[in-house]
C-alpha cells in the first residue's frame, strides 16, 4: 500500500483514503461508520489507510449535508466537584463515539435566560442537556423553546406530563438511607440539605422525613439544617447539629463534599466516626473512597446520566415525540466504615 502523500500540506480527505486503500469512497464510508456491510480483509485495509495518512472525518462538513450541526450543548451551574465532571465525562464519551462534539456553557447570575439566549445566537446546536437548577429555570426553558432549540434535563424539580428527562429515584435513595440508619439503632439523625431550589434537595428531605415516620420516630425540626452541596456547608451544618443539647448520633449530608465536612469538623473537635458519630453522604464518587473512613453513601451512575442524556438527544433526530418518556437510573446503597450500630 503505497501513500500518496499531501503535496500541499492540506489534511487528507476521504479520497485519498479510497485512493489508498483502493476501494472506493463509499465503502470508505461505511469504515468510517461501522457498518457491519464490509468484510472483515476490507476493513482492515481501509483501517491501515486511515491510519497512514492519519484521515480524521469532518463531522462539520457531515452535518451541513444533513442539515445538522453534530453538535450538543450543556448548561449547567456550578462547576465545582465531582457530579458536573462525572456529567461532562459520560457525556463526552457517548458524543465522542458517535461523531459529535459537545461544547459547554455556565449560567451564573439572575439573567440565566439572556445568558442562553446569546449563547445558542452564537452557536448551532442540535440539542441542549441540563442539570439542576439550570434544567428548572423558567427563562432558560422559554429561550429554548422560542429557539427551536431539543433539550433533555436531568433530575427536574417539577417534570412535565409526558416529559423527556434523566433521573434517580432521590426520594427513595434518601429513605433507604435512613431507613438503614433506623435499622442501626440510630433515632436522633441530622439532615443537611442540599442547595436551595435544587430538586434532589427536596426530594432527599422528603424521602428523610418519610424514613422517619416509618420508623416511628418523630421529626425534630432542629436536626435538619440548610446546606450548600459543599465541603464548607458540612462544616457549618456539623457544627449546627453538635452544638445541640442533644445531638445527633448520625448525620445524612445532602452529598459526598457535604458528608466530608461533616467529617472533618468532627474529627477536629475530638469525635470519632463512627464510634460517635455515623456520618452518611451521597453521589458515590471519588470524595467517599478517599476520606477517611471511606463514606456509607448513595451511588448513583452520574456518569450515565450525562450519557443517557445525549443518547435521548440523538435518538431524537429531530422527533420530538421519539421514546418521549422518563428515564429513571438505579442507584445504590455503600456501606462504608463511616456508620455503626448505635
Amino acid at each position: 500500500m503505497k501513500s500518496p502523500g499531501k503535496k500541499n500540506g492540506s489534511p487528507p480527505t476521504i479520497i485519498d483514503v479510497a485512493n489508498l486503500a483502493g476501494v472506493s469512497m463509499k465503502t470508505v464510508s461505511r469504515v468510517v461508520n461501522n457498518e457491519a456491510t464490509v468484510r472483515a480483509k476490507t476493513r482492515e485495509r481501509v483501517q491501515k489507510a486511515i491510519d497512514s495518512l492519519s484521515y480524521q472525518r469532518n463531522v462539520f462538513a457531515r452535518g451541513l449535508r444533513a442539515d445538522r450541526s453534530l453538535v450538543l450543548g450543556l448548561l449547567y451551574e456550578n462547576p465545582q466537584g465531582d457530579y458536573p465532571a462525572d456529567i461532562l465525562h459520560g457525556a463526552l464519551a457517548y458524543c465522542r463515539e458517535h461523531g459529535y462534539h459537545l461544547v459547554v456553557e455556565v449560567l451564573r447570575g439572575p439573567d440565566m435566560g439572556g445568558q442562553t439566549a446569546r449563547f445558542l445566537s452564537q452557536t448551532k446546536l442540535d440539542g441542549v442537556f441540563m442539570t439542576p437548577p439550570v434544567c428548572d429555570n423558567a427563562s432558560v426553558l422559554k429561550v429554548l423553546k422560542n429557539f427551536g432549540v431539543s433539550y433533555v434535563r436531568i433530575s427536574p424539580n417539577k417534570p412535565k406530563r409526558g416529559e423527556q428527562y434523566i433521573a434517580i429515584d432521590d426520594f427513595a435513595a434518601s429513605k433507604e438511607v435512613i431507613d438503614y440508619l433506623i435499622s442501626l439503632g440510630h433515632r436522633r439523625i441530622g439532615f443537611i440539605k442540599g442547595m436551595p431550589g435544587h430538586a434532589s434537595t427536596q426530594a432527599r428531605l422528603e424521602g428523610y422525613k418519610s424514613a422517619l415516620e416509618g420508623g416511628e420516630i418523630d421529626l425534630d425540626e432542629s436536626l435538619v439544617v440548610e446546606g450548600n452541596f459543599d465541603f464548607e456547608s458540612g462544616v457549618l451544618g456539623a457544627e449546627t447539629l453538635l452544638a445541640l443539647s442533644e445531638p445527633p448520633t448520625a448525620i445524612f449530608a445532602g452529598n459526598d463534599e457535604a458528608a466530608a465536612g461533616v467529617l472533618s469538623y468532627a474529627h477536629s473537635h475530638g469525635l470519632s466516626a463512627p464510634q460517635d458519630l455515623s456520618v452518611c453522604g451521597f453521589d458515590g464518587g471519588t470524595i467517599s473512597k478517599v476520606v477517611w473512613p471511606k463514606l456509607t453513601t448513595v451511588m448513583q451512575p452520574i456518569r450515565l446520566l450525562g450519557e443517557s442524556a445525549v443518547r435521548l438527544l440523538i435518538a431524537r433526530d429531530g422527533n420530538e415525540h421519539k421514546a418521549a418518556k422518563p428515564v429513571i437510573l438505579p442507584h445504590t446503597l455503600i456501606i462504608g466504615d463511616s456508620t455503626a450500630r448505635r
